[in-house]
């Protein structure tokens, strides 16, 4: 009865082990999280932009963005690699498709109702770049953000 006890414990012990050493050779998928990218971004926009950008401001820079990105075809939904499925594994395309993603932002910018400056857009997109590879959603490796 004992050596029973000691079979199931070091049985349970070992699938546990292992368990845990799968899991921790994986990562958790990132997601985006339009408040933390604001956030983040306001507090690393340089004086200049940040004297012209209000966050609400930021955050419709960010959410333009994304439309862009939905239409050429390379956002995803939650739990797929950007662009799975949808857009081409070619490279050079999805660096271009992100060229017209800064060029139709910026137009947006531009023609909405109280206009943003263009320079001040393409630092916050250059930033969100930046978050975005800080969070692993871009780029080989999560890293922690703060």
């Amino acid at each position: 009865m004992v050596f029973g006890l000691l079979l199931v414990l070091l049985i349970a012990f070992v699938s546990v082990a292992l368990t845990v050493r799968s899991l921790s050779r994986t990562s958790a998928p990132s997601v985006l999280e339009v408040d933390d990218a604001v956030e983040w971004i306001s507090e690393r926009l340089p004086e200049e932009a940040a004297s012209q950008l209000r966050k609400d401001e930021v955050s419709k820079i960010i959410s333009w963005w994304l439309d862009s990105l939905d239409s050429a075809g390379l956002a995803s939904e939650h739990g797929q690699e950007i662009g799975e499925g949808r857009a081409k594994n070619n490279t050079a395309e999805s660096v271009a498709n992100l060229d017209v993603a800064v060029d139709e932002v910026v137009a947006r910018a531009l023609e909405d109702s109280e206009p943003l400056n263009e320079v001040a857009v393409v630092v916050v997109l250059d930033l969100l770049v930046v978050y975005l590879t800080e969070i692993g959603a871009i780029g080989s490796r999560p890293t922690e953000h703060g």
